[in-house]
């Protein structure tokens, strides 16, 4: 008797792994520690929305509002101000939306839209919803009315997860960057290709099938490149984006060791009280062709040389982790002036295990 139900345990404990498993809470993809006001509050567009919930399949809070009806109503004035003490006090990111913008693309997401001024609060995971808070039920009236957003925080928090990619600015990283003991940060320009490919398609798939011990932070410079670029701006502000890829060590002027080129974007270090321990540069190699037509990486961040600082890929084949010097056989492209590129998707193949290499290393 006893061997049988030995021999039941192990199948009666099935059920149970596979529902705590299929229960398992997702985690929210952006925080922000960007300071916010109620006039910086992000109305998403449609197509944004869109985006956010169909290609990039976010996890993220979106607060709603019924347009006109919601305009003078105490309610909807009194939740953004919540949300505001919310995105300050726990750093998470909530973007709003007004129901009357949607159109057929985003019916699938189910988002009421009314002729009545209350809000609501939706929590998706992708296309998907995971939760809907609703000023018109009495048991998450607390969300919309506890100016503290203590009870939106303890209500959400049953549902997902804290994000483990924050947004930051400028004055976060004049404080935090030398201080701190660990730093991870992604340093992009919201409006580069190369940076709008490897946050959905390689970190943000990285994140979700693992754990990060640590924090990454996302420091966008798309303000500075474009005011550096601006006819109408001063010789100082034009040079302010040189010199702030310059102070952190992503030129070749700011840090010998680390530092590519005049400094390039998407590029992760890993920085310790100021000092970079190490750094993973996505894409960014340039091409050439050979006498014989082949085509081949004349420069890349991966060289041999650069190999030495590299930690993080010490136990890596060379194969793999060399890049400057190898032949290109596949995705191979001109520009109309004949200077040569390589496609993301077949660079990706070369650079997604090296940017995984420096997560395993420094993130887990």
């Amino acid at each position: 008797m006893k061997k049988k139900l030995l021999t039941l345990l192990p199948l009666l404990l099935i059920p149970f792994t596979v529902s705590a498993c299929q229960n398992k809470k997702a985690s929210l993809t952006y925080g922000t520690y960007i300071k916010s006001d109620l006039n910086s509050l992000y109305s998403l567009t449609t197509a944004e929305l869109l985006e956010k919930a169909k290609d990039k399949k976010e996890v993220f809070l979106l607060a709603v509002y019924q347009d006109k009806y919601s305009e003078d109503c105490l309610c909807w004035n009194t939740y953004k101000n919540i949300i505001v003490t919310y995105i300050n006090t726990y750093h998470e990111s909530v973007y709003t939306y007004n129901a009357h913008y949607q159109t057929d693309e985003v019916k699938g997401l189910h988002i009421d839209k009314t002729k009545v001024s209350d809000p609501a609060l939706y929590v998706f995971n992708g296309e998907k919803l995971i939760v809907k808070f609703s000023y018109t039920n009495n048991q998450d009236k607390a969300i919309f009315e506890d100016t503290t957003a203590e009870a939106m925080e303890t209500r959400i928090h049953r549902k997902v997860n804290k994000p483990t990619m924050y947004l930051v600015d400028e004055d976060f990283m004049n404080e935090h960057y030398t201080k701190d003991k660990d730093f991870a940060v992604l340093f992009y320009r919201s409006a580069c290709g190369d940076c709008r490919y490897v946050v959905p398609n390689v970190i943000i798939p990285y994140i979700n099938k693992h754990t990060l011990a640590k924090n990454l932070y996302l420091f966008d410079m798309q303000k500075q490149y474009e005011l550096s670029r601006s006819e109408d701006a001063s010789e100082e502000e034009k040079a302010h984006y040189k010199n702030l890829k310059d102070k952190y060590g992503l030129s070749k002027d700011g840090d010998g060791a680390f530092g590519y080129k005049t400094g390039v974007v998407p590029t992760i270090q890993y920085v310790k009280q100021g000092m970079i321990d190490g750094a993973t540069v996505y894409f960014n190699d340039a091409i050439s062709k050979k006498d014989d037509g082949t085509f081949y990486i004349s420069d890349s961040y991966y060289s041999s040389e650069r190999l030495n600082y590299l930690i993080y890929l010490k136990d890596v084949d060379k194969n793999i982790s060399v890049l400057k010097g190898k032949e290109i056989k596949e995705g191979v492209l001109s520009t109309p002036s004949n200077t040569y590129y390589w496609s993301q998707e077949a660079a990706s193949k070369f650079h997604k295990p090296l940017l995984e290499a420096f997560f395993d290393y420094y993130m887990l």
